[in-house]
């Protein structure tokens, strides 16, 4: 007879991982703390995994609260970004009722960017989005060692970045979200890593723009203009209700 971690049936494992980490977790997260709880076979045990978990999801013993992102259901936030986007809640409705907008952000970009298969990473870790830790969003849980030990020391102050995929790693995009602080100490901070071939975005409310177009004018931001982006609030915010409404669209038509 084997051991009770060699014999856990997946749904139980999933209810494990979802309890230990307040009634959420994201795929990812299934996936890293799966061996905790049983021995993992041979084979693409990822994909059974997600065939068990949709099927609860379908019976009503888990919910969808975000990307790839589920819960018990004692555990789903009320007003959730994600139910509001699949309601048809407009994304500037649901930004003017955000306590915090800040946090709110960084979650949406970074469900987004796993959403669009990019490796995430946040310093923010402690911060929440709809009661999901940023942390536990991420599919890094560290910067990869991808070049010299003080750029990436800089890179793992960002608010939110995106790595390519692969074995090697490598920053693609780097967000600095900005809610009502000066643009000029993110904007150096990504000055300090303009030799990584990354785009560096800065994220605020769009009624920031031209400031923002402002500092771009100055040096030595003007000497690397081209590296910065501008994306506002709004605009992260209809990007997430966007891809939660393809998300289900996609569900729906390829699952049973």
């Amino acid at each position: 007879m084997g051991s009770a971690k060699e014999t856990a049936r997946w749904t139980e494992v999933i209810e494990k991982i979802m309890h230990a980490n307040g009634g959420v977790a994201s795929l990812g997260l299934l996936y890293q703390q799966a061996s905790q709880y049983r021995s993992l076979p041979s084979g693409d045990w990822q994909k059974t995994l997600r065939g068990v978990l949709y099927r609860e999801v379908r019976r009503g013993q888990y919910v969808k609260v975000g990307l790839g992102v589920y819960a018990l259901r004692s555990a789903q936030p009320p007003t959730s970004a994600y139910a509001q986007a699949v309601q048809g809640v407009s994304p500037n409705a649901y930004l003017q009722q955000v306590n915090d907008v800040h946090s709110a952000v960084e979650g949406m970009l970074l469900e987004i960017g796993n959403y669009l298969d990019y490796q995430t990473y946040t310093s923010d870790r402690n911060r929440a989005f709809d009661g999901k830790r940023l942390g536990d969003l991420c599919r890094l849980q560290q910067v990869p060692p991808f070049t010299y030990p003080d750029l990436v020391e800089t890179v793992a102050r960002c608010d939110v970045i995106w790595f390519t995929a692969g074995q090697r790693s490598f920053p693609k995009f780097v967000y600095e979200v900005e809610n009502t602080t000066n643009f000029v100490a993110s904007m150096h901070k990504m000055y300090q890593i303009k030799e990584i071939d990354a785009r560096f975005v800065l994220v605020a409310p769009e009624k920031r723009r031209k400031e923002f177009e402002q500092k771009l004018n100055d040096e030595p931001f003007a000497s690397a203009s081209s590296r910065y982006t501008f994306r506002s609030f709004e605009q992260v915010a209809e990007f997430y209700f966007n891809c939660a409404q393809h998300y289900e669209l996609r569900e729906a038509f390829l699952n049973k």
